[in-house]
């Protein structure tokens, strides 16, 4: 097991996350939006200065993190939008050595029994790019997508029937579907895991809220017991704020 830090939940000030990183002796980092921008919109400028800066802090990149279906499932001009946005994921993916990239399952508008044809067409569409390009699709489980919960996703690894789809795990995002993430969410995914993030989460006072990794109610000591020694790397997005602080407060104590 390796540990990243989602750069933007440091700073949008790319080099500032990086020295956090560093000095919290971690070695990856995740990309998703720095300088502001997401990483499938950097200009090869940016993209050159994104290698140059990673040099002078000796880390790695874990995941380019596109928003790749984060879109309404009929909305077909965002989806051919979104076709486009999963081929720039796969080239800077493959330019950071990096087999896999992420995709989510499409705004929530009802349940996924309603809708399992018509995503496992889609994701198919988008499988056929990746598995060209021999990059895996991981499928994230957010719960504001219609593929939320390990319940869910394993459905969709079973209808699509591909060796191209994995899973990006995420223990918070079930915890929101109302599901409990481990070990009952994790179980359905444990052998499609590829990548996994880590936030916690609690209800308090009738509200799901963010926590810092380990004051939530999420057995993150029996979910990362048993990914210790998984060839995979954990990736901290803690999305937790902590009152008057920053989200690098919120990272630092997680």
């Amino acid at each position: 097991m390796k540990l990243a830090i989602l750069s933007d939940e440091i700073s949008q000030d790319f080099e500032h996350a990086l020295k956090v990183i560093k000095e919290l002796g971690v070695e990856y980092v995740e990309i998703r939006t720095l300088w502001n921008k997401n990483v499938v919109e950097l200009s090869d400028a940016e993209l050159s200065n994104v290698k140059s800066l990673l040099r002078t802090y000796g880390l790695k990149i874990s995941h380019i993190a596109s928003p790749a279906f984060k879109i309404y499932i009929h909305d077909e001009k965002s989806f051919k939008d979104h076709l486009k946005i999963i081929r720039r994921a796969i080239e800077l993916s493959k330019m950071f050595d990096l087999n896999y990239t992420r995709i989510f399952t499409f705004w929530w508008q009802g349940s996924i029994e309603l809708y399992l044809d018509l995503l496992v067409d889609r994701i198919k569409y988008a499988l056929d790019i990746a598995k060209d390009e021999g990059v895996y699709l991981i499928i994230e489980n957010e719960y504001s997508c219609f593929v939320g919960t390990g319940r869910e996703t394993r459905m969709i690894l079973d209808k699509v029937g591909s060796p191209w789809l994995k899973v990006l795990w995420d223990p918070g995002n079930a915890f929101f579907a109302r599901e409990t993430p481990y070990p009952v969410g994790y179980n359905y995914v444990k052998n499609d895991v590829m990548y996994m993030h880590l936030k916690d989460a609690i209800v308090e006072k009738g509200k799901f809220v963010w926590k810092p990794i380990g004051r939530g109610a999420i057995d993150y000591y029996g979910q990362l017991k048993e990914v210790f020694k998984k060839d995979i790397i954990v990736s901290l997005e803690t999305h937790y704020v902590p009152p008057g602080g920053s989200r690098e407060d919120g990272t630092r104590e997680s």
